[in-house]
């Protein structure tokens, strides 16, 4: 494993798990007085005084904020920040046949049937102190036991598989559709199906990096949403995942990070999320799209990013297992079952493409993909058919039971 690849799983597993509804931690670590009062001014922050607020059938409250007075802005690089409303962009043309159209229909829920935010607002999901105090002593945990991890005999608290273009270009976004998976994953456990855009030097890393996850710990059920999250350091002091810091900026009224997904129920016909992240050239901000029409959600902007300001340097498409315990199994990636050629057996992106160095969408070239993943390939590996039907592009299959890994 690569130094590089080592502080990546070093900075993913720290974000995926900092964030959760449930105390794992006992009464010993209940936050200190200060400590308190510094998770209340944090939820100041990140719970705005909302216009409306929306329960949605998920459990989920969202509050409908002034879009001009959102979280983000409370970011001290996004103090001056002139909010983009429409990416300067032309998006993707879906080109399917009608014999493949049912698979890729929304997979998005509306937070809620019958009500919408009013014009002017957006939601935004409500923090519990529970999210922040569980972030801290997350984090902590994860810097003590990363320092061990240079040692043969420490398990991996989590692994990965990914499939990254060899010949290394300038890139300015990447999408792929990824069929939606519900895998079973236990409360402190977590699994997720995602795209990685990157630049920087391994210890100061810029990534934005989106899909979906199921997520106990983090959203408090076990739904497949979607997520979203960044760092401009190497995670050491910025970044976050989803909407829980300042940073990124909600657009659409309707979606947003960490929605619930339909999932796939007929093997044969699998349902299908798009996710698209691409850099607006004029603005330099980083647009997250989704959904078959490629909505635009929102967007990172340029401003809060180092390296990420100008390009990305690398992209990956794979997903990520993990536990909290470095003793117990990880739990299963994609639907479970490892990757073969038969299609709708396990998990799978199709349309994987990258944004070049001139703004425009370009195919992945399967024969020029490195391989990458952490552990053996029993637990979870990668399957690249060099061809397959043209209404699907590009194709990888990936994806694992887990369990006693290395």
């Amino acid at each position: 494993m690569s130094f590089k690849d080592l502080i990546n799983l070093v900075t993913l597993v720290t974000i995926l798990f900092s964030f959760g509804p449930k105390n794992y931690y006992g009464a010993k670590n209940r936050p200190s007085m200060e400590e308190d009062m510094e998770f209340e001014q944090q939820l100041k922050i990140l719970n705005k005084p909302p216009i409306k607020t929306i329960q949605t059938k998920f459990g989920d409250t969202y509050d409908c904020i002034n879009i001009y007075k959102q979280p983000a802005f409370d970011h001290p690089l996004l103090k001056n920040h002139k909010i983009q409303m429409k990416p300067n962009l032309v998006l993707k043309e879906e080109k399917i046949n009608e014999s493949a159209s049912g698979r890729f229909s929304s997979t998005h829920f509306e937070i809620s049937d019958n009500e919408r935010c009013p014009m002017g607002t957006v939601p935004i999901r409500r923090t519990k102190k529970e999210e922040l105090v569980n972030a801290k002593y997350f984090s902590k945990w994860v810097q003590t036991y990363s320092s061990k991890r240079s040692t043969n005999y420490v398990r991996m608290p989590q692994h990965y598989v990914y499939a990254s273009p060899s010949d290394k270009k300038i890139y300015h976004g990447a999408l792929a559709r990824i069929s939606t998976q519900n895998p079973l994953v236990d409360s402190d456990k977590f699994s997720t199906a995602q795209i990685w855009i990157q630049n920087g030097p391994d210890e100061d890393i810029n990534s934005i990096e989106f899909g979906w996850a199921v997520h106990p710990a983090l959203f408090g059920d076990s739904q497949t949403r979607s997520f979203g999250f960044w760092t401009a350091d190497g995670f050491r002091r910025t970044g976050c995942y989803n909407m829980l810091c300042p940073g990124f900026v909600q657009i659409d009224p309707a979606y947003t990070l960490g929605e619930v997904l339909r999932i796939s129920v007929d093997i044969q016909n699998p349902l299908y999320m798009h996710f698209q992240v691409q850099q607006d050239l004029k603005t330099g901000n980083w647009w997250l799209f989704d959904g078959p029409d490629y909505s635009p959600i929102g967007y990172w902007p340029k401003e809060i990013f180092t390296h990420l300001a100008n390009n990305a340097s690398e992209i990956k498409y794979g997903g990520v297992a993990g536990r909290k315990v470095p003793t117990e199994p990880t739990p299963p990636m994609g639907n479970g079952k490892l990757p073969t050629l038969e299609f709708g057996t396990s998990c799978m992106m199709s349309t994987m493409e990258i944004v070049n160095d001139n703004g425009k969408l370009e195919q992945v070239n399967s024969s020029k993909l490195e391989l990458k993943g952490s552990t053996t390939f029993n637990c979870y590996d990668t399957l690249l058919p060099q061809y397959f039907n043209s209404s699907y592009g590009t194709v990888m299959f990936f994806g694992g039971p887990g369990g006693n890994c290395p």
